[in-house]
């Protein structure tokens, strides 16, 4: 820098992927009705003749918005973007770098397995763990942040429950994830108290030691979480919301 010159703030270029690109602009296109009242956009193969892009790239662009709730697929249809509720969408369906969508498909292998070894590898210890957390969360004064850390800290305590470290390696990578999206829907109506009830349903069968009941607690648990996002992005999209 010369001398006298006043010093420059620099930010740092962030290169986009070509795909993240194309994503941002079919994004925008989107929301702006650009593809008419139905939304039915191009094929593919006219999708990358347009943007000027491979084949690969311009998938990729669609696979990005379709994780995010942006675009949707009708099997023998077509694909249709969904205008007007992709903020609303995106705000719920997304769990940092990953979707909704995703984190659950795989809350849904590891989480009933993790529930099944736990009802028969548990300790005594480990039950006085599970009920000190569910006592803990049960506080009117706790907040929805605490509540969060401690819903994670319950799941996760019945994987280490079922004394196996791999699958405890693996649900430790979902825990940035689940916080995230946790955060987002624990202001859902009941959500904070049907999350409670789940809990102590998965509690009850690892107590009895029923193996069977645990895995389908667990299963049961996360379908009604799916349920209440749904739900709560069904409302978003309803004209009333708009």
């Amino acid at each position: 820098m010369m001398s006298g010159e006043a010093p420059t703030a620099i930010v740092p270029v962030r290169q986009l992927r070509l795909s993240d690109a194309v994503a941002a602009q079919l994004e925008a296109l989107i929301n702006s009705g650009h593809f008419g009242a139905d939304g039915r956009l191009p094929s593919e193969r006219e999708l990358a003749e347009r943007f000027a892009v491979g084949r690969g790239s311009m998938r990729e662009a669609i696979r990005k918005l379709e994780a995010l709730g942006i675009i949707t697929r009708a099997h023998g249809v077509g694909t249709f973007g969904v205008a007007g509720a992709a903020s609303a969408r995106m705000g719920l369906l997304t769990a940092g770098d990953v979707s909704a969508l995703e984190l659950f498909e795989v809350r849904y292998r590891l989480e009933p397995l993790a529930a099944e070894l736990s009802a028969e590898r548990r300790t005594s210890a480990d039950l006085k763990r599970l009920k000190e957390i569910l006592d803990h969360s049960l506080r009117p004064d706790l907040s929805d942040e605490d509540f969060v850390r401690l819903d994670f800290e319950f799941h996760s305590l019945v994987v280490h429950a079922a004394k196996n470290s791999l699958l405890a390696q693996m649900y430790q990578q979902l825990e940035p994830h689940h916080a995230i999206y946790s955060a987002k829907v624990i202001s859902l109506p009941e959500r904070r108290s049907r999350a409670q009830e789940g809990h102590h349903r998965i509690l009850a069968a690892v107590s009895q030691r029923n193996t069977a009941e645990a895995r389908e607690q667990a299963l049961a648990h996360l379908l009604e979480a799916e349920g209440d996002l749904v739900s709560a992005v069904e409302k978003s999209e309803s004209p009333h919301n708009r």
